[in-house]
């Protein structure tokens, strides 16, 4: 099928440095809208119709690029839509063993290294390309991340893709490939609330995961190691349920991340989980060849963070699902790997299929 591809650029702000930042905006007009800032490849905006036809912003986000150089924001670490690597998570350690020897992270938040460090890939302007296709388009933003960067070996050559179709899907895809054997496990970290009111929470959106297992963390919020079984705790999302109902319970896992933030291993691939809201009928359907999706109801956000039309973003306003492998798999030996070698390309994609009932 053929589309007519609409895509737009404009100015967005600048840097600290005074650097140029430009918002991208892909549109198939009733079916989906999607905005996407070459800062950190950052999702800024993403409309998506409720069952009346109603376009609505479901992620959380700023009206212009101040917001995200806002002290509060930039001290939270909480990468609001932010393309996040080179590694997703947590680090044990803040250090790893490759090849034998042995590499130190630089920590960001508090004394931990997450998410790629101080100047994470969320922190950086990358080279933006539009295209379209026969039945999608898009824009790839590029970003060379030098060897050493963060403590990270290898030089990498990245690219991560956007693209819509006339279907209602945001596709994201991820290409890699470095000059020294290294580590990679990259994601994206929007936040969602399908009912495109962020003064409202997601506990009453239901959430189903194809996962018979997820992996339960330390008072760090590090992963033990552990797979355990979903069934009779608060994690056993597979039949699908209100995601209050798993918050609300007793349970030591659930105080150590203040809520669910979480990996989940998924069972398949294709439409391994689903987020509904029931007001709205918004529906999200979620496919990726990633091994699991580390899942975060917005746990620290507290209300000192102002976003989009100047609410305030309180705890549960949203839900990231970060379509990845297992958190500090380096560490972890039974844990699906994250070594990239040596002139390997690495590819992973993940689709966000959008509906209403």
């Amino acid at each position: 099928m053929l589309i007519k591809p609409a895509i737009t650029a404009q100015p967005f702000g600048k840097t600290l440095n005074g650097e140029d930042v430009n918002l991208y905006t892909l549109e198939i007009p009733g079916v989906i809208k999607a905005s996407i800032m070459d800062y950190g490849a950052t999702l800024t905006h993403l409309f998506i119709p409720d069952r009346n036809g109603k376009m609505a912003d479901i992620v959380l986000g700023f009206d212009d690029f101040d917001g995200y150089q806002k002290k509060e924001y930039l001290e939270n670490y909480c990468y609001i839509g932010s393309t996040v690597g080179r590694i997703g998570g947590r680090i044990k350690g803040n250090q790893f063993v490759l090849d034998g020897k042995k590499y130190l992270l630089e920590p960001n938040n508090g004394k931990v290294h997450l998410h790629g460090g101080k100047e994470g890939w969320d922190r950086k302007l990358w080279e933006a390309e539009p295209f379209n296709k026969e039945d999608s388009f898009g824009v790839a933003f590029t970003l060379f991340s030098p060897d050493g960067e963060g403590g990270y070996p290898g030089a990498i050559d990245f690219k991560v893709t956007y693209l819509i179709n006339p279907n209602g899907e945001l596709t994201i895809e991820y290409h890699g490939i470095s000059d020294k054997t290294t580590i990679l496990n990259p994601t994206n970290h929007s936040y969602f609330n399908l009912s495109g009111d962020f003064s409202s929470s997601i506990l009453d959106h239901d959430l189903q995961i194809v996962a018979n297992n997820f992996l339960p963390m330390d008072e760090n919020s590090l992963p033990t190691g552990e797979l355990k079984n979903v069934r009779d705790t608060p994690f056993d999302f597979v039949e699908g349920k209100k995601i209050g109902k798993a918050i609300d319970r007793e349970n030591e896992q659930i105080k150590y991340g203040n809520g669910i933030d979480h990996s989940f291993v998924f069972d398949i691939q294709e439409k391994c989980a689903k987020l509904y809201d029931p007001k709205s009928g918004r529906l999200l359907e979620l496919s990726t060849t990633e091994p699991g999706v580390q899942v975060y109801t917005s746990n620290y956000l507290d209300g000192s963070i102002f976003g989009k039309d100047g609410v305030a973003y309180n705890q549960h306003c949203a839900i990231c699902l970060e379509t990845q492998h297992f958190p500090d798999s380096i560490n972890q030996e039974s844990f699906p790997s994250v070594v990239l070698k040596q002139g390997e390309i690495f590819h992973s994609t993940s689709t966000f299929k959008f509906s209403a009932q």
